[in-house]
């Protein structure tokens, strides 16, 4: 199989496990058994399905029921769970592997706008092997220094969209496909950069 049919298959088989309506990022709430029963049967039959399906429910997902307001959960919740949008976890870099301390994509709060710029300083600074990010993700939870009225308030984790519906990338997004790996070459890994 190529490249891009190993990958197109574990989306597939994962969309075909969203659509049943066996599993659910609200299942983080009502019953966690249920959507780790889930991860488990599906890496009984792909793991690369099963590795993107734990990055797009338990990272992406359960971060954004974490730490999201409801108006988040409520507009993602459907999509997210028939994965009709994908998702992606972007905290470790290049340079600083996920040690936040040393992180440098920042994220400066344009108060005229009320939105963020965020934006990757430097290569070491590029969000690095981030799974789902490559091919199929149009959402990311991108973790960067929050700067506000030139003050660092620390690492938070920011929803930023980087496609569009469809599915070409955002204007001010880089992302780069990891390409081929050792295994699970089902998974697609990118780099994405910010500016």
């Amino acid at each position: 199989m190529s490249l891009a049919e190993e990958r197109e298959l574990a989306f597939r088989r994962l969309r075909l496990v969203c659509r049943s309506g066996l599993v659910s990022m609200l299942d983080f709430r009502r019953n966690p058994l249920n959507i780790f029963a889930a991860h488990d049967v599906c890496g009984f039959a792909d793991g690369a399905m099963a590795t993107k399906a734990t990055v797009h429910f338990n990272l992406f997902a359960g971060t954004v029921l974490k730490l999201g307001t409801e108006r988040h959960v409520t507009a993602l919740q459907p999509a997210v769970d028939a994965l009709d949008v994908t998702g992606c976890f972007a905290l470790t870099e290049l340079g600083f592997g996920n040690n936040a301390v040393e992180m440098a994509t920042t994220a400066t709060y344009c108060p005229r706008s009320r939105t963020w710029d965020v934006h990757t300083p430097s290569a070491l600074a590029q969000k690095y092997w981030i799974t789902n990010s490559a091919v199929h993700a149009q959402w990311a939870v991108v973790f960067a220094r929050l700067l506000v009225k030139g003050r660092d308030e620390g690492v938070h984790g920011l929803l930023v969209r980087i496609r569009e519906a469809d599915m070409s990338v955002v204007k001010g997004v880089s992302i780069h496909d990891m390409g081929v790996k050792m295994g699970l070459n089902g998974v697609d890994n990118g780099k994405l950069s910010f500016e």
